[in-house]
C-alpha cells in the first residue's frame, strides 16, 4: 500500500544526479531519511530522489515544499538540522538556503556563466558566407524542436542521406527510447540518437547508436538565399552530417519559433557578433 498522502505536510526533494552523488549526497539522504524514520515522522513527510534540480554548481541540493525552500551543500550533518527544523518548527534554516521565494538573488558562491547562443559570419563549406549559431544538441532541446518541425503541413525540406524531401504533410515525432527519436510519416522516416551518452557509457552503446548520436547543432540564416530562410544542420560527435532541415522564407511561424525559443534570442534583434 503506498503512502497516504493526505497526511503529509512536508515533502523533500534530495537531488541525487551526477554532482550530488559525487558531492555525496547519498549520505545525507540516509541521514535524513533515519531521521524520519525514529521521529515517527516518515507517515506526515514525504521525501523523492530527483535525479537532477538543476543546480550542479551548489551540490548537493535539496527542495523543500511547502515555500519553494532551495538548499545547498547539504552534508548528511546539515541534513538533520534541516529536516527537523521543517518538521519539528515548520521553518527554513536560512544559513543554508541558496534560494526561497520572494528571493531576487540566489545566494551562491558557484554561479556559473553560460555565454548565450549568438550568429557569426561564416564562411561555410556547404552554405558559403552566411550567419551560423552553435546551438544546443541536448535532447532537451532537439525533440522538442522536431515536434515543432514536423507539426506543420509545409514550409519544410529536409536532406537525410543525401536525399531531399519536401514535407507538405504532418509528421509524427516519438521520443520513446532510451537514444532514437523517430520521426514518422508518407513522406520520410527517420531516427536520430539524442538520448545522453557519457564517455562512460561508449562501451556499452551500440556503434551504429553512436554513429547517428548527434553532438553538433547549427542554425544558418541563409539571408541570400531566395527559397529558404534558415536551416538547422546536425552532425554526428564526428562531425559526420546526419540531417539538414531547411525552412521555406514564407514560414515565419517556424523562424519566429527558433529564434525565440531555440536559441533565445529576441525575434526583432537577435543577437549578431559583428566581427570588429
Amino acid at each position: 500500500m503506498g503512502k497516504d498522502l493526505s497526511k503529509v505536510g512536508t515533502t523533500f526533494q534530495f537531488c541525487d544526479g551526477g554532482s550530488c552523488r559525487k558531492a555525496k549526497s547519498e549520505l545525507a539522504v540516509r541521514e535524513a531519511r533515519a531521521h524520519l524514520r525514529n521521529e515517527n515522522l516518515w507517515d506526515t513527510t514525504h521525501s523523492i530522489r530527483t535525479r537532477c534540480n538543476g543546480r550542479c554548481e551548489d551540490a548537493p541540493t535539496w527542495i523543500v515544499q511547502p515555500g519553494n525552500y532551495w538548499y545547498k551543500n547539504v552534508s548528511p550533518e546539515k541534513a538533520v538540522e534541516i529536516v527537523a527544523s521543517h518538521t519539528k518548527q515548520n521553518s527554513p534554516v536560512s544559513e543554508y538556503l541558496l534560494f526561497k521565494d520572494g528571493d531576487e538573488v540566489l545566494q551562491t558562491e558557484n554561479e556559473k556563466t553560460v555565454a548565450p547562443v549568438v550568429f557569426k559570419s561564416k564562411n561555410d563549406a556547404e552554405f558559403g558566407e552566411n550567419l551560423v549559431a552553435r546551438s544546443s544538441a541536448s535532447d532537451q532541446y532537439i525533440y522538442p524542436v522536431f515536434k515543432k518541425l514536423f507539426s506543420f503541413d509545409s514550409g519544410v525540406s529536409v536532406l537525410y542521406n543525401d536525399k531531399e524531401y519536401t514535407i507538405t504533410q504532418k509528421h509524427s515525432v516519438s521520443y520513446a527510447d532510451d537514444f532514437d527519436v523517430e520521426v514518422i510519416g508518407n513522406e520520410i522516416e527517420f531516427k536520430l540518437a539524442i538520448g545522453p551518452i557519457t564517455k562512460a557509457m561508449e562501451k556499452e552503446v551500440d556503434a551504429t547508436i553512436l554513429e547517428r548520436k548527434v553532438g553538433v547543432a547549427e542554425v544558418i540564416w541563409l539571408e541570400n538565399n531566395s527559397t529558404y530562410k534558415s536551416a538547422i544542420r546536425l552532425k554526428n560527435r564526428k562531425g559526420k552530417h546526419l540531417i539538414t532541415v531547411f525552412i521555406a522564407k514564407e514560414n515565419t511561424d517556424i523562424w519566429r519559433y527558433i529564434l525565440e525559443v531555440y536559441l533565445g534570442m529576441d525575434v526583432e534583434n537577435p543577437r549578431i557578433l559583428h566581427e570588429a
